[in-house]
């Protein structure tokens, strides 16, 4: 009898998850489209460290946008590949383009939030669009980003875009972050809810009003953290301004955040923590509770409540992955793999604070 109390919060635990998913699914966060109310320039920001494989593509798809009134800055975050070369391309062919050098970085910067700082103080638009170079954005979709804000009077907007899947190892490990986003976050209450503890924000899109974002210069603000875009979603809303989080689509904005699995478990691993609200105690129970729990439950649980937890998870994994857009058959088949993927992540997460070892596109950022 003891151990069925024990165990009762496990299933109790899945059936919440499963009424977030639930929530998420029904209530599709995706970019509805809405008329312009004033045709507002934006300044499009890109900070670009050896992204000569990605840029090209970004670039071409900003060309070719409907909206008219915008400008694209390209901050070169000291690249030794072509990345600079192939957008002095693009600056010579269209007078909206325009390339920053960037210098040494300063001390108690990381290289990120130093380069969309310095973009941010180049830029004139009355709104500010981050983009980071390895997305792709259709050719409505600044248009269309900037209609949202305008009618939902939004002061930041981001998104978590369509993840591309080249390979079985990104599969098995880039999913994991809608799973526990999707499953923890009812993401309309991002907009809805003045509570800072549902914010959720992602760096590789996010468009702020100009003039708030000159006001607090957010990434000046978490100058030398690399989980600079939860903080600022949490800032935004502790200074009372309305935001929206949202799931891309492959028809708006989508990106191949990882090259393989190895990379998106290091990517991930030095944010993985900020997802349980930067408190690891609450990251590391999550993390035993969604391993050993199927255990726990088939051991000690009666049928109903087994039949009760594997519903509930099975079913937030359908309804997670048919919100990502992924095959809902491999969100089943693949849930082992994925589950240790987290654990590597969470272990890398340890490893990387007890040693300050995390290194990204060569710089140390831990």
């Amino acid at each position: 009898m003891i151990l069925f109390y024990m165990v009762l919060p496990v299933v109790v635990f899945a059936f919440v998850r499963f009424i977030v998913a639930l929530f998420n699914y029904l209530t599709q966060p995706y970019l509805s489209k809405f008329p312009l109310q004033s045709p507002d320039s934006v300044s499009v920001l890109i900070p670009a460290r050896n992204e000569e494989t990605n840029i090209q593509n970004l670039l071409t798809d900003l060309q070719s946008q409907t909206y008219g009134s915008i400008e694209v800055i390209v901050y070169n975050d000291s690249s030794t590949d072509a990345t600079g070369s192939i957008v002095e391309e693009f600056v010579k062919a269209d007078n909206r383009f325009r390339l920053i050098n960037g210098q040494p970085l300063p001390d108690g910067w990381i290289g990120k939030n130093n380069a969309c700082h310095q973009l941010a103080l180049h830029a004139n638009g009355n709104y500010l669009l981050f983009l980071d170079a390895d997305v792709r954005v259709e050719n409505s979709f600044v248009e269309q980003a900037l209609a949202y804000m305008q009618r939902k009077k939004l002061h930041l907007l981001s998104f978590f875009p369509y993840q591309v899947l080249g390979s079985f190892g990104e599969a098995i490990t880039v999913p994991v972050m809608q799973w526990i986003l999707l499953s923890l976050l009812p993401l309309k209450l991002v907009m809805w809810s003045r509570r800072r503890s549902l914010s959720a924000a992602n760096g590789q899109m996010m468009m702020f009003r100009a003039e708030t974002y000159r006001k607090h210069r957010f990434h000046e603000m978490f100058r030398n953290n690399p989980v600079e875009d939860i903080l600022i979603a949490r800032t935004v809303k502790r200074l009372g301004y309305r935001m929206a989080t949202l799931l891309g689509l492959p028809g708006d904005i989508r990106c191949r955040m990882y090259a393989n699995g190895s990379d998106a478990i290091e990517g991930f691993s030095k944010n993985v923590c900020e997802f349980f609200g930067g408190n690891r105690n609450v990251m590391f129970s999550f993390a035993a509770i969604t391993t050993l729990g199927p255990f726990l439950v088939m051991f000690f649980m009666p049928f109903p409540l087994v039949f009760t937890y594997f519903f509930s998870v099975i079913m937030a994994r359908l309804f997670i992955a048919d919100l990502s857009k992924q095959n809902v058959y491999k969100a089943v088949i693949l849930f082992p793999l994925q589950q240790m993927s987290f654990i590597q992540m969470v272990i890398r997460w340890k490893k990387n604070r007890k040693n300050g070892t995390l290194m990204w596109k060569g710089r140390k950022i831990v």
